[in-house]
């Protein structure tokens, strides 16, 4: 252990030695404290989180991933091609100590500044947030939106699977029926399948004049003590930010109510597992809410709104103005939101899914440079990542070709051994006051961190312990 940890002091500082570093490090310091107190925002809740919070902490964790893969390319390389490691390994010291000593060395570095700079920015929004002139109704709008962690409920979806075969089989039916051909070629069955599929999705988006549209919500708590918030955003006309307007329309819910029945005798209990349910309307007349942005609305605990078996429905029907559609999409829920905790313990799980990012990236760093000359392994960490964002955005494109499904296929396969480094992108939920649950962190840790990246870790020190560092020449 006296070697390991010598190695890692002595990692440590070099790092801090280094130029490149330096410059990293000075424009750290700037994102820290230049861009949540400059940036001006529009007054708005969100957007005022956004400006300090959101910006902020992209910005550290861009300037940390490229530091902590500089670094790890940069001390594993350059003590190999400066001859260091060859007097290194002529004492007794194992290489994977060696390996494992500049590891921690940079990830303690890594940690140190994170830390420096989760606390600075932390500090920055409360002092922000204390000394800013928001109404009083503003300032408890960012408390119970944005400075707290909640837990997301989104809303049960159909089986869109079953209800696009249904749909085709009917088609089918009609055809034979009008006595027209079908393309019974499984390419023909499947594209036919997608494009209703897609259809019937659009569709579910939809909201027509005067028409209405129900959620159902699962796994809620039946002893609630404080408000649900349900959190939705509309558009009218067309989807798209620009051009949006006041819109109305009346909310309702499906309130439960314990069924009674009779008793043999007093001592007997209610079954509460028994219940009817009716629709309420949540107002008189219609609700004006602007399309466009994110609109909450408060379930307060007294209401009685969760049935018995931990069930929520709600529904909406339209009333625009003018008669136009509106639309609800997928992504936007509407969500129920439930506080869990504080701003502070939501913040801190931020910060730790940063920190299991950059173990993966200097890990990665370090098992590259390990076998590679600097540039090479720079280059292969860097393409490594990039083909884990681009299997993603494959998977995910639309088309029905012969090359749309070859490259969908390639991409699952690249996805069981690469790392799409934007699922470790979690600050907007930060932002938006939603709960980073500890089953997203433990997925992170276990499809990602233990899965993928440890044993490209390993391969990496087998190779750097197999390495002859004889050959290494200087030119």
């Amino acid at each position: 252990m006296k070697a390991f940890f010598a190695i890692l002091r002595l990692t440590f500082r070099n790092a801090l030695r280094s130029h490149i570093f330096q410059m990293l490090l000075g424009l750290l310091l700037l994102c820290v404290v230049v861009i949540p107190a400059t940036v001006n925002d529009d007054g708005t809740a969100f957007s005022f989180i956004q400006v300090s919070l959101l910006y902020s902490l992209s910005a550290v964790l861009l300037l940390l991933a490229l530091a902590s893969i500089w670094l790890g390319c940069y001390m594993m390389s350059h003590d190999i091609d400066g001859y260091q490691l060859h007097l290194i390994v002529a004492k007794p010291v194992s290489r994977v100590t060696i390996w494992l000593g500049k590891y921690c060395g940079i990830l303690l570095l890594d940690a140190l500044l994170l830390c420096f700079s989760a606390a600075v920015i932390y500090g920055i929004i409360l002092y922000k947030f204390n000394r800013s002139e928001f109404s009083e109704e503003e300032r408890a709008r960012i408390v119970n939106e944005v400075l707290v962690g909640r837990r997301v409920f989104m809303p049960l979806l159909p089986d869109y699977d079953r209800m696009a075969h249904d749909a085709l089989t009917r088609k089918y039916r009609e055809q034979q029926m009008k006595g027209e051909s079908i393309d019974t070629s499984p390419e023909g069955q499947q594209r036919a399948y997608q494009e209703l599929r897609h259809q019937i999705v659009s569709q579910q988006s939809e909201l027509p004049f005067q028409q209405s549209v129900q959620w159902r919500y699962a796994g809620l708590p039946t002893d609630l003590d404080t408000p649900l918030y349900l959190r939705y955003r509309a558009y009218v006309g067309k989807i798209d930010s620009n051009g949006q307007r006041q819109t109305s329309g009346v909310w309702s819910v499906l309130m439960p109510r314990i069924v009674e029945a009779e008793k043999a005798n007093v001592n007997e209990s209610t079954d509460k597992t028994k219940f009817e349910s009716f629709w309420v309307p949540m107002s008189q007349a219609p609700e004006s809410f602007m399309c466009g942005s994110f609109t909450e609305k408060a379930l307060l605990p007294e209401w009685k709104l969760v049935a018995p078996d931990g069930t929520l429905t709600m529904g909406f029907i339209n009333f625009d103005p003018q008669q136009e559609q509106l639309y609800f999409q997928q992504e936007d829920g509407p969500k129920l939101l439930l506080r869990k905790t504080g701003f502070l313990g939501n913040y801190l799980r931020c910060v730790g899914v940063i920190f299991l990012e950059l173990m993966i990236l200097t890990g990665l760093a370090c098992a590259a440079a390990g076998v590679m000359t600097m540039p090479t392994s720079i280059f292969v960490v860097l393409s490594y990542l990039l083909l884990g964002s681009i299997a993603t955005f494959l998977l995910d494109a639309p088309g029905e070709a012969l090359s749309d499904h070859f490259g969908r296929l390639v991409s699952s396969l690249l996805l069981l051994v690469v790392i799409p480094i934007q699922e470790f992108e979690v600050t907007h939920l930060v932002a938006d006051g939603e709960l980073i649950e500890f089953a997203l962190i433990w997925k992170l840790v276990w499809s990602y961190l233990l899965l993928r990246a440890l044993p490209l870790f390993l391969i990496g020190i087998w190779l750097f312990r197999k390495r002859e560092l004889g050959l290494v020449i200087r030119k």
